[in-house]
């Protein structure tokens, strides 16, 4: 049984997406979003875009773990600066 947790997406996916001239694929925060939304906690979500498209740039012929992992370290950086932002201007 796979897990319902993230996962790449695939060729297919991609290839049935294109024809609306998408170049990322998504995964998505809808189970937290309804989560939040039933406790009633305000909820917002920062996309970070870790790799092309299955077949797509860089990823034409395999999505490597190790690019996406560069390029998350780097983005969290600038995540976690907008979340010490947002923090210091509303509080804790």
């Amino acid at each position: 049984m796979r897990g319902a947790g993230p996962r790449l997406e695939t060729a297919a996916e991609i290839n049935r997406l294109g024809a609306r001239r998408r170049h990322h694929g998504r995964m998505t925060g809808m189970p937290e979003a309804v989560l939040a939304r039933e406790l009633g906690v305000n909820y917002a979500a920062i996309g970070v875009v870790a790799n092309h498209a299955a077949g797509r740039g860089t990823s034409e012929h395999i999505i490597r773990y190790q690019d996406i992992d560069a390029v998350l370290s780097e983005s969290m950086g600038r995540v976690r600066s907008i979340l010490e932002h947002l923090v210091a201007i509303h509080g804790s």
